[in-house]
């Protein structure tokens, strides 16, 4: 970890801290986590995998569903033997394997002859290490929902279905659009789904909602609310490119999360000198981070260090269709099919 520095803030001078004048706006901004996909997931997202969320144990979840998807419709035959094809039992595992973690540390003699308050610091390192994990699950649940994307069924325009991905030109990226993404869901045997957007519609609904006030211009709000739509201006530039968009049937994708320690603090002061305890992400209803507070002597310094820790992962409902290519995820970029 690079070494911080609070010389500035001496008695040599008045200093005063910048939040209190600039009221906070400036500088908050840097405390603002940038996580709009993972609460897309979490407010849509049918699945509870609550042994998953055990703080006691490591579990692995084995899901367990009825796939007649062999089951078949005949011509009529008038006969006393029936035979068709069996219904089976089918199986599929989860197991939390991600985990990123966000350390920080202060030394106690820098604040000796400053203005800065150590609670203020630590504060702030707190808000710091978990925007950074916030913006951290949001990255990796674009970069799982890409790996979910299945095969596009509706092969009419202005969609151009290439591979596991759908083009389609820049010009008809407007509020018209929203037709088309409804053929799709309908073609595609869905009839309850959201779009998470990079940056192909965000200009669009931010216009309508003031063109609105144009009597002969209301219905292209109408048209950009048929469909749930939420904007990850920065996570889905930074992983796919901003210039994607997914359709996502609700209850497809479910991001589930675990901490392993209470919001009462432990203390193990034998060996370890440690505190653990848990604290809610301030962006990510219900997702809890896992802290691990120490504090060491060197060269007479008093250092206290805390890591926050992310347990998380992002499944795909396996039981969402019988067409193994139909996964309930489909992908459209803004652009002409190679």
């Amino acid at each position: 970890m690079a070494d911080g520095n609070i010389a500035c803030a001496d008695y040599t001078s008045i200093q005063v801290m910048a939040d209190d004048v600039w009221a906070d706006n400036a500088s908050n901004k840097q405390y603002i986590a940038r996580c709009e996909a993972a609460k897309a997931i979490l407010q849509e997202q049918t699945a509870e995998f609550i042994e998953l969320k055990d703080p006691n144990k490591d579990r692995t979840v084995k899901i367990q569903w009825i796939d007649n998807c062999a089951a078949v419709a005949e011509d009529y035959v008038a006969d006393c033997d029936h035979v068709g094809p069996k219904g089976e039992v089918t199986c599929e595992e989860y197991t939390i394997e991600e985990a990123k973690q966000s350390v920080y540390c202060i030394e106690e003699d820098k604040f000796r002859g400053s203005t800065v308050d150590m609670q203020m610091m630590v504060a702030k390192g707190w808000l710091t290490a978990m925007k950074k994990l916030d913006e951290e699950i949001a990255k990796s649940v674009i970069a799982k929902i890409d790996s979910f994307v299945g095969v596009n069924e509706f092969t009419g325009a202005p969609g151009q279905v290439a591979g596991t991905d759908t083009f389609i030109p820049a010009g008809n990226w407007g509020p018209e659009i929203f037709a088309y993404f409804a053929e799709a869901a309908i073609m595609n045997s869905s009839n309850d789904v959201f779009l998470l957007d990079g940056n192909n519609l965000f200009r669009q609904k931010w216009l309508a909602q003031y063109n609105q006030l144009n009597a002969n211009e209301k219905s292209d709000i109408a048209m950009l609310e048929t469909i749930r739509t939420y904007h990850d201006l920065f996570n889905m530039a930074a992983v796919v490119g901003a210039n994607k968009l997914f359709m996502i049937d609700r209850g497809a994708v479910a991001l589930a999360t675990k901490n392993r320690y209470s919001t009462t603090p432990r203390e193990i002061l034998t060996g370890a000198d440690r505190v653990r305890f848990a604290v809610p992400s301030k962006n990510l209803p219900g997702v809890m981070y896992d802290v691990i507070y120490t504090t060491k002597c060197v060269a007479e310094d008093i250092v206290h260090t805390w890591k926050f820790v992310a347990r998380f992962d992002t499944f795909l409902n396996p039981t969402s269709a019988c067409n193994p290519t139909n996964t309930g995820v489909l992908s459209f970029t803004c652009g002409t099919a190679p």
